[in-house]
């Protein structure tokens, strides 16, 4: 397991969308993959595919998929966090606080019977230190509206490679 997910780990960093859509076993339905891009051409074609995302449908739009599904965070979670650690722990996990940001990431490896869950969390940074300025909503910066999302990608091991079963988020 662990060696698969240092695959994922350079297959994520390559940024090669041909390698990164080999994760994926295509056509992708979006009950299992929350993907969401705001693009009319996407969307047309998507309903065309019975609401199912193609393969030629992910390497075109790639780079709105790509921020949807959080491909920079997972980059930054296999960053933070060192896979190794596996042998010894079932769960690793890093917060990535930046002082001067409203808000932060939360990474979290969770490796559990034959599933992996890979989790990014935003969260509100209760050190941030604002200027005191409101949104136009006059809502806080690091008000909870603005910081709380988890979003996760759930893996299943077989005992010899690692599947991608779904990648879901919640607000």
């Amino acid at each position: 397991m662990i060696e698969d997910l240092k695959k994922l780990q350079l297959t994520i960093a390559s940024n090669n969308k041909e390698k990164i859509a080999d994760i994926f076993q295509f056509p992708l339905s979006d009950t299992a993959y929350s993907i969401y891009i705001d693009d009319s051409t996407y969307y047309e074609q998507f309903e065309a595919n019975g609401n199912k995302t193609t393969k030629a449908m992910f390497l075109q739009f790639f780079k709105k998929i790509s921020a949807s599904i959080l491909i920079d965070q997972l980059n930054n979670l296999f960053q933070n966090i060192k896979v190794d650690s596996l042998l010894h722990k079932d769960t690793l996990q890093y917060d990535a606080y930046i002082e001067s940001e409203p808000c932060f990431y939360s990474y979290e490896i969770d490796a559990h019977k034959n599933i992996v869950r890979l989790t990014m969390n935003m969260n509100s940074n209760s050190n941030y230190k604002s200027s005191k300025k409101l949104s136009e909503d006059d809502i806080p910066e690091n008000s909870s509206e603005y910081c709380e999302h988890d979003f996760w990608w759930l893996f299943k091991f077989d005992g010899k490679q690692l599947y991608l079963e779904n990648i879901s988020g919640a607000d």
